[in-house]
């Protein structure tokens, strides 16, 4: 629903998707009940309706929101060299710290849009702008005489699909069941390794 909202609207809004953000978080979205959110919003279900149609238009308006804010952010300049470590190390703390913040969203995003195309589609204009960043780096690569046998177009899909996939089981309970110990420190450095050596095979 797009309206205009008065201050006090404005407010109670905010406070229903802040108490949503921390629950999905928290509890995922499947766990989470409408009734949890808006009592921890301290808000009424009569009032919940007002703002959103149902559970999952309040997460599609958080989803599109934050992906919004992704698209605006993390501006990303290319590689200047094969030894530009940092460039690799500042787009993959900027993804995984926007990840992390926003895992609960992303998982119920990813949960829904195996069924439900408009969550589908926000999963995807994710998708799409890490896949530009790293076919991006793998054409700056390419001219500066690296990585000649690369496809562009599949590795910007593979990496970017295979960064999705770490991300959310690092962040959650399963890595630790799976013997890894996980830092935040680790997983970006790992995850800079893989992208760095693809594209400059060192």
């Amino acid at each position: 629903m797009t309206r205009a909202l008065s201050n006090k609207g404005q407010q109670t809004r905010e406070a229903i998707t802040a108490a949503a953000r921390k629950l999905f978080a928290e509890r995922g979205f499947h766990g989470t009940t409408l009734a949890d959110i808006t009592s921890a919003a301290g808000k009424s279900p009569a009032v919940f309706y007002r703002y959103f149609d149902d559970k999952e238009d309040l997460l599609a308006v958080l989803a599109e929101s934050f992906l919004r804010d992704v698209l605006s952010g993390l501006p990303v300049r290319l590689p200047e060299s094969a030894d530009d470590t940092e460039f690799f190390t500042t787009a993959v703390t900027g993804y995984w710290n926007i990840f992390k913040q926003n895992l609960g969203l992303m998982v119920a995003v990813a949960q829904l849009g195996s069924t439900q195309q408009r969550f589908a589609e926000v999963q995807n204009e994710f998708r799409r702008f890490g896949m530009d960043i790293v076919r991006a780096s793998v054409l700056r690569a390419q001219e500066q005489g690296y990585g000649a046998d690369l496809d562009p177009d599949h590795i910007a899909l593979a990496i970017s699909l295979l960064f999705e996939s770490f991300t959310v089981v690092y962040l959650r309970p399963d890595a630790a069941a799976l013997g890894v110990h996980s830092t935040d420190e680790d997983a970006i450095r790992t995850l800079t390794t893989i992208w760095k050596k693809t594209v400059y095979g060192h």
